[in-house]
């Protein structure tokens, strides 16, 4: 009976969690103390007592084993979200980049064309050309100047930004702004700058450049694209209800642009 109590003393400590080896080792003293065991039943108990710190050892084993299953597991997923969010930053870099591939190429589409009307007006024959008057004229009136050298500067600002160097990059459109305000490409120039500020990850300033096309250009060509890019920069700084009222914003003032498209599928899946 005494040895059915104790071996019940170690089927308490599996659901108790008490320590094995303590509760054995205290019954063993007690009944030897007590003379009531026989040597044959103290290396029963001693037998039981062995048992029982395995049983502990290997529960502590297994139990570390899940834990670290457990934290590689954590730490695998935690590389999985940061490569996701890796990949979302490098699709939208990629999006900037071809607009800006796109943007360059219908600059030179524009300049093709204006090119080839400026040599076929020189090719006209006199027949074709207006008649002069014969009248005495007046002093001759200067015809307004445009610096040629406006579309070299933004070329070279343009060239930065596609080699991605940002910073460069900013410090030359920002000063075709200053030197060739009242040009047709003054508003790309500042979409530019603030696209170089969203690669930067200065999406505050970003929002500032953005609002210099909306504000001072917002019949231009990238008044739209500055609208929506001014939407993921609000985006990006967690501020999603002012994000959202701009998209609503694009569809609304340029239903028909392909940004109302975009600012639509952005909303659906926001």
């Amino acid at each position: 009976m005494r040895y059915r109590s104790i071996i019940g003393g170690k089927e308490r400590f599996r659901l108790t969690g008490f320590p094995g080896s303590l509760l054995a080792l205290s019954v063993l003293c007690a009944a030897l103390l007590a003379g009531c065991v026989t040597t044959e039943e103290a290396t029963k108990i001693q037998g039981s007592m062995t048992s029982l710190q395995g049983d502990f050892y290997q529960f502590r084993q297994d139990t570390e084993a899940r834990l670290s299953k457990i934290e590689k597991e954590q730490e695998n997923l935690s590389k999985q979200v940061v490569n996701m969010y890796s990949s979302v930053d490098s699709r939208d870099e990629k999006i900037r980049t071809i607009m800006g591939k796109l943007d360059e190429l219908d600059y030179q589409i524009k300049t093709y064309w204006a090119e080839t009307k400026g040599m076929a007006a020189a090719k006209r024959t006199p027949e074709q050309l207006p008649l002069i008057s014969t009248k005495d004229p007046k002093a001759p009136e200067k015809a307004p100047k445009t610096d040629a050298r406006y579309e070299e500067a933004y070329k070279e600002a343009f060239e930065s930004f596609q080699r991605g160097q940002y910073e460069n990059a900013v410090t030359k459109f920002t000063a075709f702004t200053e030197t060739y305000s009242g040009t047709p490409l003054a508003s790309n120039a500042f979409y530019w700058i603030g696209e170089c500020y969203m690669n930067l990850k200065n999406y505050d300033k970003a929002i500032l450049y953005f609002q210099e096309v909306i504000d001072k250009h917002p019949k231009s060509e990238k008044a739209p694209r500055a609208l929506l890019s001014q939407a993921e920069a609000f985006r990006l700084t967690n501020d999603k209800k002012s994000s959202t009222t701009l998209l609503k914003r694009v569809i609304e003032l340029y239903p028909k642009s392909e940004e109302a498209v975009i600012a639509e599928r952005k909303l659906r899946n926001p």
